[in-house]
């Protein structure tokens, strides 16, 4: 029995050897980790450690740049600083953390469903993406380059910079495009008795997701008008692509949720109906969100408000529904049984719950009262915070699936509530701050009245809550990484 989850639900399906690929081949109900092949357990911890690794960079840069805007104590630091901090935190947090750990659910849902990666495809993914972070990484730490706020994928003007967000995308999309070919080879053979599980095709989505967001990024650098400044020429080219990402996230997010309620709860709700919510939901917006790039200049649809309102009402059309279905199958779950409880012990269970309220809640905030002020990162930081704590409760049940265990099953229990705890928080001040006029991505508080300084105090809180529960993942996740498998967690 895994440590937190309960019996591992897992499929009956086998895929054999065939050279180059990696096998995923669950064996039926088993919970040991030895039944994971070497090679995919070996990619899978690879995955993870790049993923957790970039949550360890942005956790430093996070509390530079929320320090920075606590009136307590920013006076300590520079507004070059700050903007450095700020840049640094949100690609690392926003854009390498999750695009990392997506590499990695991608490698666990095939072995569960029983799909055969392409071993050298996967691993020179992995290699390419782990390089370009390392080179993402050089500006912010040597304090050097010129850094943009660009919408979704802020930057550092620096050739390093540049250079690693090239290979972090291209590494990516190649993992992506290796489990889409894994997963349409699987699709011949599903049958009745066979049929596919949701997470899987959830992961399918999101690896489309990512190669459209890839190509947008292409058609958007080839059609844009060459006089364009390029600090708008920033905002122009990342604003299609950041907004598939979404798609891409979302998708994962899912995907957590699904597996959720298959391992950790043993209620999964129907296949068939999940499955539509997901296709009819996410794919129809994501290839309009694409599409329209085709009809429209890249420099219009920062403006004409299309690629918003796609991805707005799309990310909705597809999280909602299954969330709700999900809440649905463990009502009957708890009703059908006088003794059957819900796991709130189980981190994956306790994410997955807080996931699918921060999810809610920010996108909530993205309606009432929304305006361009600290309201926005109040309303974003609600849903990349769901994405968040989806992949933060996932991540011990990985560990254990092959064959280490984090470093503190208590820490665990806790860790979600922490990080979701000061999350709270920080949107809370936040959104009250915006009321009262707090203006985005801006050093010093001379605009502030007595209740917005109130208010982004409580937001400098929540940030230390949030910045504790993330130290407490990665030292939980990130130590039995760099240490040899086995032990005991305390």
């Amino acid at each position: 029995m895994a440590p937190f989850d309960g019996p591992l639900l897992l499929p009956a399906r086998r895929a054999a050897h065939a050279g180059d690929e990696v096998v995923l081949a669950p064996a039926p109900g088993s919970t040991r980790p030895d039944v994971v092949p070497d090679g995919t357990r070996r990619l899978l911890v690879s995955w993870l450690g790049l993923a957790v690794g970039s949550l360890v960079v942005a956790g430093l840069f996070a509390g530079l740049a929320a320090f920075a805007r606590t009136p307590a104590v920013y006076r300590l630091f520079s507004a070059s600083t700050f903007h450095l901090a700020l840049v640094a935190h949100v690609t690392f947090a926003f854009t390498v953390w999750f695009v990392a750990f997506a590499g990695a659910l991608w490698v666990y849902v095939a072995w569960r469903a029983g799909y055969a990666l392409v071993a050298r495809a996967s691993w020179a993914a992995l290699a390419t993406a782990a390089a370009g972070a390392a080179l993402m990484a050089v500006p912010a730490f040597a304090g050097s380059g010129r850094p943009y706020l660009s919408d979704y994928v802020p930057s550092i003007d620096h050739p390093a910079f540049w250079g690693g967000l090239a290979l972090v995308a291209a590494g990516v999309s190649v993992q992506a495009g290796v489990y889409l070919v894994a997963w349409g080879r699987a699709r011949r053979t599903v049958t009745p008795t066979r049929a596919e599980t949701p997470e899987a095709l959830g992961m399918a989505v999101g690896a489309l997701a990512m190669l459209l967001a890839t190509a947008i990024f292409v058609v958007a650098l080839l059609r844009m008008a060459p006089e364009t400044p390029f600090g708008y020429r920033l905002r122009v080219l990342f604003w299609g692509p950041g907004h598939l990402l979404q798609f891409l996230h979302v998708a994962g997010m899912t995907a957590v949720w699904l597996v959720a309620a298959a391992v950790a709860v043993g209620a999964a709700p129907a296949a068939r109906r999940t499955l539509g919510w997901l296709v009819g939901g996410l794919v129809p917006f994501m290839v309009l969100t694409a599409g329209v790039y085709v009809w429209w200049r890249p420099e219009a649809l920062l403006t004409n408000h299309l690629v918003t309102l796609f991805t707005f009402w799309g990310l909705g059309a597809g999280a909602v529904p299954v969330g709700l279905i999900l809440v649905a199958a463990w009502r009957r779950h708890t009703a059908g049984a006088a003794t059957a409880r819900l796991p709130w012990a189980s981190p994956l269970f306790s994410g997955t719950v807080l996931s699918m309220t921060l999810f809610a809640v920010g996108g909530l905030l993205g309606v009432v009262g929304f305006n361009q002020d600290t309201r926005v990162p109040a309303h974003y930081h609600g849903m990349v915070g769901a994405v968040t704590l989806a992949y933060m409760g996932l991540a011990p049940s990985l560990l254990d699936l092959c064959g280490r265990r984090v470093w503190s099953d208590r820490l665990a229990r806790w860790q979600p509530y922490l990080y979701g705890l000061g999350l709270v928080g920080l949107m809370a001040g936040m959104h009250w701050a915006g009321g009262h006029g707090a203006p985005r991505k801006t050093f010093g508080f001379g605009w502030a009245n007595t209740q917005a300084l109130i208010a982004m105090n409580v937001m400098g809180l929540g940030s230390l809550l949030a910045i504790l529960g993330g130290l407490a993942f990665v030292v939980n996740v990130g130590w039995p990484l760099v240490r040899r498998p086995g032990g005991h967690a305390r």
